[in-house]
């Protein structure tokens, strides 16, 4: 028995600097990265089928699970556009939104990938949207 309590009392102590940090004994999390992480949440957007000169917005969130300040830039090529939130300046587990819009361009079916900077990894995000090929309905009128 006693040799037992001393094993556990010596894999306490050696443990006790872990739980420690992981936030289990001081009742606070902690995060185990040193620097800013950004994860993106879709990971893949899709836009749908949009007709010729119409558009849809969808948006994508960026957050910081990391240590530190994440300070970066999403970017995107055409047709795809960024509406809001392309710059952030995100402390540990913030969020923000990214607004993005999408205007056909002719082609049958456009892919782009958002990129956002700043963070220890690379990340981004697929876009998808595909121009609709059938004609508007008869009583549809342009203004």
């Amino acid at each position: 028995m006693k040799k037992r309590l001393a094993i556990a009392g010596l894999l306490l102590s050696v443990s006790w600097p872990c739980l420690t940090h992981a936030g289990i004994l001081t009742n606070r999390a902690t995060t185990l990265f040193t620097s800013p992480i950004a994860f993106i949440s879709p990971a893949t957007v899709n836009f749908g089928v949009i007709r010729e000169g119409e558009f849809a917005t969808n948006t994508i969130i960026v957050e910081n699970v990391g240590s530190g300040k994440l300070v970066g830039r999403a970017t995107v090529t055409p047709p795809f556009k960024i509406l809001s939130g392309a710059s952030y300046k995100l402390d540990r587990s913030a969020a923000q939104v990214v607004t993005i819009v999408y205007t056909p361009n002719g082609t049958p079916t456009n892919l782009a990938t958002v990129k956002f900077t700043g963070g220890a990894n690379e990340a981004s995000a697929s876009l998808i949207g595909r121009l609709s090929t059938k004609p508007r309905p008869y009583y549809w009128k342009r203004r």
